[in-house]
């Protein structure tokens, strides 16, 4: 910051002579006072400009530490607003996971139910098939096929004895050396074990 003088306050104190005479003779005494009134209003420039001077520097250095304050400042409430967004994001982040992992829990127990539900469903019918397998003709016709495979009895030749009962029917083949003998509700208890198990 500069101040600038104008040239009409050079001139203040105006140094002259006043004199009452006519004759333009100065006297030693007033040359005297003069030079030192000169002298001093030089001496008064000087100070003006030194003031001046340190003037400037205070303001110079007034600026820089307010500039200096003020970064500061900016920097505090930089780091401020960052810190509170970050703790913001923090807090979404754990409420999302929280929210994701009930989410999920709830899908896997969904899951989990109609899992369970199909599994009950398809038990029951495949439960509900197998009752009405166990007199199934087919099953039987296989059954007696096996029977005599199971004998060697290509030809079939060997009678086979059925036996019909509640809940199925019991076949017996038998030759000179053994009797072999399959009972189809057995085998559908077994399925139904199996299935129960699974």
């Amino acid at each position: 910051m500069y101040i600038e003088l104008r040239k009409s306050d050079y001139e203040i104190p105006r140094l002259g002579f006043k004199s009452n005479r006519s004759s333009n003779v100065v006297k030693k005494s007033e040359l005297v006072m003069y030079q030192e009134s000169r002298a001093l209003l030089m001496a008064m420039e000087d100070k003006v400009t030194e003031y001046q001077r340190l003037l400037e520097n205070q303001i110079l250095e007034l600026i820089e530490e307010k500039e200096r304050e003020l970064n500061e400042s900016i920097s505090k409430e930089y780091k401020k607003i960052a810190d509170e967004w970050v703790d913001q994001q923090m807090d979404w982040f754990f409420s999302a996971e929280q929210i994701l992992s009930e989410k999920l829990i709830g899908i896997e127990r969904m899951v989990s139910e109609i899992k369970n539900e199909l599994k009950t469903q398809i038990a029951l019918a495949v439960s509900s098939r197998l009752t009405k397998l166990s007199q199934s003709e087919n099953l039987i016709n296989h059954l007696i096929d096996v029977l005599h495979a199971e004998l060697e009895d290509e030809a079939k030749t060997l009678k086979i004895q059925r036996q019909e009962m509640a809940d199925g029917v019991a076949l017996t083949i038998e030759n000179s050396d053994s009797v072999v003998s399959i009972n189809t509700q057995k085998i559908v208890e077994e399925l139904r074990g199996v299935l129960e198990s699974i």
